[in-house]
């Protein structure tokens, strides 16, 4: 799926999600809910407008799908008090590069929150960049990238400058003047900083997972399903509200402490595994997101292992909906 269709299939799938919720909490349950009509409502469903008639029914009725778990999970969506409002909004493009990657926000007036981040037949986590002048360590851990880092990686966008202007595919021994060394330099400094500083394999899943938990949606048409999975590392979901109680209950998870391996995939030429204690797995693969030749280049970062304990359900779509 190319990057336009991608974007306009997720937005359409948020857009969905905002408006099922909102429909059943309103007139199903009867609660106080508003729905932010803003310029990120506006931009999703201009997309979701876009789709074809059978695709909008699908993306309606994968988000509706979810709607029975999510109030089971989390009471502070059918609350019913007159001195607080259930709002629910989309968030903006920036939010996602703020470290927050909750694309639908369920909020009240009383400080409650919970959020969904909405995936569409795709599951990465981020999408960073690696560059020339990009300090990765500053913006992942607060912890600037090393004089040895930038030494490593200046003779690989040396390289590139040579085809400026040029197509990427183009680039000559690109796997080995560019990916390898790329990922060399970029593990060898993840390595570095860990070794230096505290506490940065739990910094690094906070920054790929997100500054906020969460609870995950991947609507897969492949397999028929639609998962949902709830990233409770800091104890914000699943909790009591003003006396009523979850019906479903999701443990909190333990941030890793430790590198285990961090190596090149097997017959790989431009991913790397992580792994970290606790049943935390994460693949880096790095490529050329642009068709030119750029001065930074991508990660398409996965989460390819979470701890067993996480709360996972299935839910599989019938092939025929009305």
């Amino acid at each position: 799926m190319d990057g336009c269709k991608q974007t306009a299939n997720g937005k359409a799938f948020e857009y969905s999600l905002a408006k099922e919720y909102y429909e059943y909490l309103s007139s199903e349950c009867g609660i106080r809910v508003s729905l932010k009509k803003d310029y990120a409502y506006q931009y999703a469903r201009k997309y979701y407008n876009q789709q074809p008639y059978v695709q909008r029914r699908r993306f309606d009725y994968c988000a509706a799908l979810t709607i029975d778990s999510l109030v089971a999970l989390e009471p502070g969506l059918t609350f019913d008090g007159e001195d607080d409002e259930l709002s629910i909004a989309i968030s903006p493009d920036g939010a996602g590069q703020e470290g927050d990657v909750r694309d639908v926000v369920f909020s009240r007036e009383r400080g409650w929150a919970v959020g969904i981040s909405a995936k569409n037949n795709n599951d990465a986590v981020k999408h960073s960049r690696i560059g020339e002048k990009l300090d990765f360590g500053q913006s992942w851990f607060g912890v600037g990238c090393s004089e040895r880092y930038w030494e490593e990686v200046a003779p690989v966008f040396d390289y590139l400058k040579q085809y400026k202007g040029c197509d990427w595919e183009d680039v000559n021994d690109k796997e080995v003047r560019v990916y390898l060394p790329l990922l060399k330099a970029f593990r060898d400094e993840v390595m570095r900083i860990c070794d230096e500083y505290e506490g940065v394999p739990k910094l690094l899943v906070k920054y790929l997972i997100g500054r906020y938990d969460f609870y995950k949606v991947i609507k897969n048409d492949t397999s028929k399903t639609v998962v949902i999975k709830a990233f409770n590392v800091d104890g914000r979901l699943n909790l009591t509200y003003r006396g009523a109680k979850a019906r479903y209950r999701c443990p909190v998870l333990k941030a890793p402490e430790r590198i285990v391996e961090f190596r090149l995939k097997d017959g790989s030429y431009n991913t790397l595994n992580l792994i970290l204690d606790g049943g935390w797995e994460v693949s880096f693969r790095i490529h050329n997101a642009e068709k030119k030749v750029c001065p930074s280049l991508k990660f398409d970062i996965r989460l390819v292992g979470n701890p067993p304990v996480i709360f996972t359900q299935y839910l599989f779509q019938e092939d025929e909906i009305d």
